[in-house]
């Protein structure tokens, strides 16, 4: 393979948009759309709330939390890419009339703040530049006790058992990586990222699916594939090469020995504090203090 060439090259999203990634996205939500079921309910997503989902894609998990909201609940899902938002306008089941689809950026939503109920995301911020601003706009977007609700991963997790050419999958992005001006191992911090936003207490679980046969096993193949006009313009790997690893990647797909592990996702979720929450038992003891000094009395 070549060495990377190039200085820091722009951030943007290296994968496919609107319908050209609609396989792929539905493969990646029959693999991660359970835990993220189970992370939505662990962080208390209840009927009747108000939700957003920023970097909402083609909708999957947007009307998987229209479903636990209910018809009482409202779910605005938020992407950059209007290919996107067309492709999720399209595959939104009919019925679904608790689901709005807007086309803004994750990190200036336009959207109210302190209007939500929850705000959620999964792979987003190892797509931006500056993940930090995104978060600080979900905290922003939720109400006084909201509960923010993160998934995201590292790319570098993902290779297979025994090794094999699933691998390179791991190896690209994590050279991508530095080369695009992202981090593609982000979940690995995503714990302290939301910490340093202002959200105290975090909850952290992994969610990392093995696969061993069908379609769902391809997951990295069709993602490399989608990716790889940006390693090759990166000087990370030739076109004649990469062809060759595609190829090997859809055999070992077919390979039942062989068992696939995707990235780990990291899952994130915490409140929003309130702002009383911080007026803590020391500086009520303060005060009273403070009053008692100068003659007030304390009722």
């Amino acid at each position: 393979m070549k060495q990377n060439s190039t200085n820091h090259i722009k951030g943007e999203y290296v994968l496919a948009t609107g319908s050209a990634a609609a396989n792929r996205l539905r493969i990646l939500h029959s693999l991660y759309g359970p835990g993220a079921r189970r992370v939505l309910l662990q962080a208390g997503t209840q009927p009747g709330m108000r939700v957003a989902d920023l970097g909402c894609g083609v909708g999957m998990v947007t009307t998987l939390m229209a479903e636990l909201v209910g018809p009482t609940g409202q779910v605005i899902g938020v992407d950059f890419s209007g290919a996107q938002i067309t492709q999720a306008r399209a595959l939104l089941p009919p019925g679904f009339s608790n689901v709005t689809f807007i086309e803004a950026s994750a990190t200036d939503t336009g959207l109210p703040h302190e209007s939500f109920d929850l705000v959620y995301s999964r792979f987003l911020l190892i797509h931006l530049n500056e993940p930090e601003k995104a978060l600080r706009e979900m905290r922003n977007l939720l109400k006084p006790d909201g509960v923010l609700v993160c998934e995201d991963g590292d790319l570098t997790a993902a290779g297979s058992e025994p090794a094999s050419a699933l691998n390179i999958f791991a190896d690209l992005f994590g050279r991508l990586g530095p080369a695009w001006g992202v981090d593609y191992t982000l979940g690995r911090r995503l714990f302290q990222m939301v910490l340093a936003a202002g959200f105290p207490n975090p909850e952290i679980t992994y969610n990392q699916p093995v696969v061993a046969r069908g379609e769902k096993k391809r997951l990295l193949e069709l993602s490399l594939a989608e990716a790889g006009s940006s390693f090759v313009n990166a000087g990370l790997i030739t076109s004649e090469e990469l062809d060759r690893a595609l190829v090997e990647m859809r055999r070992v797909a077919e390979d039942e020995t062989v068992i696939a592990m995707m990235p780990r996702m990291s899952q994130v979720w915490a409140r929003k504090q309130a702002p009383d929450a911080s007026y803590d038992s020391t500086s009520r003891r303060r005060l009273s203090s403070e009053r008692l000094q100068g003659g007030e009395r304390l009722s």
